[in-house]
Order: structure tokens, then C-alpha cells, then sequence
């Protein structure tokens, strides 16, 4: 089946609001379902909490024998730190359902995606909607208001918003990168592949400093996989801190934009090459 077959006409595509309004049902019902069942809820969110919290052991123990790293000071690393986690915590919540593209596409189940009066995409995202995501944004705001108060960040207006701008920005970026590395599934059909899981936890490279790694790795997660933005070069601006790169943070929108349009066009190149089951 080719993904042509799923196109209407303009007049008949749904507006953005009723779009919006299907995706936050859809996503509230994953989510009511979890929480339905009381002991893998809080299970799940003590779990996903716990699990990264030993990164930030981790960040303690090595502190506890040198003053910094780099010019980074420990509450410096778990602001980083903190903007990964409430970005990944909230997209898990949110658009953790690209991870079921692989198994829609080889079910031949995507067939249905197709043949919907609503975008492929959109139906892809509420495919999942994790509670792990509660703990780890959970964890990261609790990081984030103690690290921002240990670093003192000098709060002007600019800040709040750039603050907001960012979150928001990293979201929308990790959301793309969901899609962007289970994409490969229109041209790797195969039952498994550790390439998604590979490219998704990277991720982890963005929760220190660029300087502490060679220029492969940051070419890796500054061009490649741009999760610096999310993390580093945003935090350099926060801190004020005094590097040549520090003017990077301004671009996280413009990198967003790049990362959402290159997803947007593999998408659309992915879905075109799919036949369904038996073609």
C-alpha cells in the first residue's frame, strides 16, 4: 500500500485545533490506563527517578576528590544535567510512540496509519506515552531549581525567557530525534536493531561539558546528533560563562527548526518507498 492512498483533498483535512485536541486525548488515555494500575505507576516513576540518579552520584563522587572539571563546577554539570532530564521526561510522556514504528511497519499495522483521516505522524506519536517520564522530569525540575539557586543565575527577564524558550526548543528537538532514529525502519524492516536505542542515548554525552571530550564526539552531538544544544550551549548562556562558543546557545531555535525539517523530509521519503504487507 502506498502512502498516496492516505491524502484527501485540503478542504477535508482536519483544522489544527481538532488535531490538537485528538493527540491530548489519545495521550491522556495511554495515560490513564497507567495510572489505573497504582503500583506499576509509582514503580515505574520511583524506577525511572532512581535510574538517574545514579548519574548524578556519579557527578558527586567525582567532585568529591577535585574542585572542577574544565572550568565546571558540580551544580554547573547538573544544570546540564537537569535540561536533559526534564526534556526526555516530558517526551516520553508525550511522543514516546515512534518507538512502536518498527513494529507497525513489520505488523503491516502502519497500513492503518495510512488509510485515517488524520496525519500518519500524529497517530505515531500516541502510539506510547510512558509514565517513566514523570519521575525523570520529576527529577529534573527538583535538579534544576537546586542547581540554579547553587550556581546563583542572575534572573533578569531575558533569562526567564530564554529559559523557556530553550525548554520548550528541546522538547520539540528530542521529539524530532524520536522519529528521526526509528525512521529507519522504512528502510531496515528488520525485527530488531539496536541503531535507535544507539542514537537515542547519546543523549548521555550532553549531560557534561563539550570540553572534556575529543572532536569527534562533539562533532557527534553538536552536528550530527545536535543534543548540545538542548544541554551545553544553552547552560554556557544561563551561567554566564566566559567561552567563545557561549553565543551557540541564541541558536537552539534555528538548530530546532533544522533538525524538525530534515525529520519532515525522511518522513515523507519513508513513507513514500513503504508497501504494506504481501507488496
Amino acid at each position: 500500500m502506498s502512502a498516496t492512498t492516505s491524502n484527501s483533498s485540503p478542504s477535508r483535512r482536519p483544522s489544527i485545533r481538532l488535531l490538537v485536541r485528538f493527540y491530548l486525548r489519545l495521550q491522556l488515555m495511554q495515560l490513564r490506563t497507567a495510572v489505573e494500575y497504582n503500583a506499576d505507576f509509582w514503580i515505574g516513576i520511583a524506577g525511572s527517578a532512581l535510574m538517574h540518579v545514579s548519574g548524578l552520584v556519579f557527578i558527586s563522587a567525582l567532585f568529591s576528590q577535585i574542585p572542577e572539571v574544565e572550568g565546571w563546577t558540580a551544580w554547573e554539570i547538573a544544570l546540564m544535567y537537569a535540561f536533559a532530564l526534564i526534556a526526555r521526561g516530558v517526551i516520553e510522556m508525550a511522543c514516546d510512540g515512534p518507538w512502536a514504528l518498527r513494529m507497525l511497519v513489520n505488523t503491516g499495522q502502519f497500513d492503518r496509519l495510512l488509510v485515517r483521516p488524520v496525519p500518519p505522524a500524529l497517530q505515531a506519536a500516541t502510539q506510547i506515552a510512558s509514565i517513566h517520564g514523570i519521575g525523570q522530569m520529576g527529577l529534573g525540575v527538583a535538579v534544576f531549581l537546586t542547581a540554579s539557586a547553587r550556581t546563583g543565575i542572575d534572573w533578569t527577564p531575558g533569562k526567564v525567557a530564554f529559559l523557556a524558550l530553550t525548554l520548550a526548543c528541546g522538547m520539540v528537538m528530542l521529539a524530532a530525534i524520536n522519529y528521526l532514529v526509528n525512521l529507519i525502519a522504512f528502510w531496515e524492516p528488520s525485527a530488531e536493531s539496536a541503531l535507535p536505542t544507539l542514537f537515542a542515548t547519546m543523549i548521555d554525552f550532553a549531560k557534561f561539558p563539550l570540553d572534556i571530550y575529543n572532536l569527534f564526539i562533539r562533532a557527534l552531538i553538536t552536528i550530527v546528533l545536535p543534543y548540545a544544544f538542548i544541554t551545553y550551549f544553552p547552560a554556557l548562556v544561563l551561567l554566564d560563562k566566559d567561552s567563545p562558543v557561549r553565543w551557540m546557545g541564541y541558536l537552539t531555535p534555528l538548530v530546532t527548526a533544522v533538525v524538525v525539517a530534515v525529520t519532515a523530509i525522511l518522513w515523507r521519503t519513508g513513507i513514500n518507498r513503504y508497501q504494506g504487507v504481501g507488496h
